[in-house]
Parts: structure tokens; C-alpha cells; sequence
């Protein structure tokens, strides 16, 4: 599998922090995450949302989307797969809702930034990209699942911090806000452009960078519990 260490995602920085071992195995030597309930779950409806708003932008047709769209992956049986199926339809349902209301104009989705800091290429992709009536942009990451800590300034977020350098690096976006929608609970969490330290950010990618390229892969057996290669991994702590 080809990998580029100087080449940086988000992915591969969360990935890395979590364990770097996990990251040799997804990155280096290619191994796969197998799907779950939730997982799968949140590929059926970013797929349904990026379809919707691609095509359509009628909220009375989000649900045909989301039943074109979904993914019957990772489930064990056919009354969990209906049962995480209800779930999503709920979340979709009370998501047209708010899109009656909805003042901004989608202008892409799924779309890919890329900027150079010195020898590092970083990239992200991007749910989607609003523009507002002012003239601003806004920039969202949808949130599926039901495990997120909802009392976390978003400009504590490495994730949501690099998708706004991305977008005023790579798209020159100077005026606007980065927001988490989490669809699960029906809130969004925004900051501006501006809030997030840039400097940091990119701090922690480049020094997180430099041990991928130094190949420092030495496992950290803290996140053992929760990661899906525990029962692969010769180095997994599960005691």
C-alpha cells in the first residue's frame, strides 16, 4: 500500500496519536477496520446527505436518498440492521426539518482542500461548504454518533482547527465559521475562522509528521480496550 508520510490527513493524525502501531497497520501495511452498527451507520448517511444536497435540496426527498444510499454492512442480523436503519431515518427526519429553515446556499460537498507547509502536503476533505447571505462561508462537519462530548469548545478540536486552515489556506475563505453538526442531537457547534490557532495546528501535524517518517511505531497500549485491531495485535493490552 502506498503512503506517503509527508502527505497529512487528519486521519492519519488522530490515528497516530491514538497508537502508532494502529497507524502502521492502516497506513503502511493496509490492513482494514471492519464495519460496526455506528460506523456503518454514519457512511449510509453522510452518503444520503451528500447525494441530497448534490441533487436535490428538496427536504421532502431526503428520505428516498437515504434509502438509496444505505449501507446493510455490519450488522449481525437482519432485526439490527432495522433497528439502526429507525435510528438513522430519525435523525434524517428531524434534519429535513431544519432544512425548511435553512438561509444558506450549499455550495459543494465533499470537497477536498490542499495546502503545502514547507516539505508537508496536507489535505482534508470537507462534508460541506455553505455560503451565507453576508457573503460569508461556512464550513461543516457532520457528526453521527452519540459519543461526543457536546461541552467541548469546538476550537479545542484538532479536526474542525485543520479544516479551517484548509479552507483559508487552500480556498481562501478569509471570512467565515468551522461547525460540527452533530445529527444525532439535532445542535451545531460553530467558531470562527480566526478562533482556531493556525500555528498549533499545524505545530502538531508537522512534530506528529516527523515520528511517522522516523517510523517511531511503538505501540500505546492505553487505547487497547476500544481498538478494532485488539484481537490482531500481538502488542494489545486487554487486562
Amino acid at each position: 500500500m502506498q503512503n506517503d508520510p509527508h502527505e497529512l490527513n487528519f486521519s492519519k493524525i488522530k490515528t497516530y496519536r491514538e497508537c502508532p502501531l494502529l497507524y502502521k497497520y492502516k497506513y503502511i501495511e493496509g490492513k482494514r477496520e471492519g464495519l460496526v452498527p455506528a460506523s456503518s451507520l454514519g457512511v449510509s448517511i453522510h452518503r444520503t446527505l451528500e447525494e441530497y444536497h448534490r441533487q436535490s435540496n428538496d427536504p421532502s426527498e431526503l428520505l428516498s436518498y437515504y434509502d438509496d444510499m444505505w449501507l446493510g454492512a455490519g450488522y449481525a442480523s437482519a432485526g439490527e440492521q432495522m433497528e439502526w436503519y429507525l435510528k438513522g431515518k430519525k435523525m434524517l427526519e428531524t434534519y429535513a426539518q431544519r432544512e425548511y429553515e435553512r438561509k444558506t446556499t450549499v455550495d459543494s460537498t465533499e470537497r477536498e482542500f490542499i495546502f503545502q507547509e514547507g516539505e508537508w502536503t496536507l489535505r482534508g476533505k470537507i462534508d460541506r461548504i455553505d455560503k451565507h447571505p453576508d457573503g460569508s462561508w461556512e464550513v461543516i462537519d457532520y457528526k453521527t454518533g452519540t459519543d461526543v462530548d457536546l461541552t467541548q469548545p469546538v476550537t479545542d478540536s484538532l479536526q474542525l482547527g485543520i479544516y479551517a486552515v484548509g479552507a483559508r489556506r487552500a480556498w481562501h475563505l478569509e471570512r467565515g465559521k468551522a461547525t460540527f453538526y452533530f445529527v444525532a442531537f439535532d445542535r451545531t457547534q460553530s467558531a470562527p475562522f480566526e478562533a482556531f490557532d493556525e500555528q498549533k495546528i499545524l505545530e502538531t501535524f508537522i512534530k506528529t509528521g516527523e515520528k511517522i517518517v522516523a517510523q517511531d511505531f511503538t505501540p500505546n497500549t492505553a487505547n487497547c480496550a476500544n481498538c478494532p485491531f485488539n484481537t490482531r495485535c500481538e502488542s494489545a493490552c486487554l487486562s
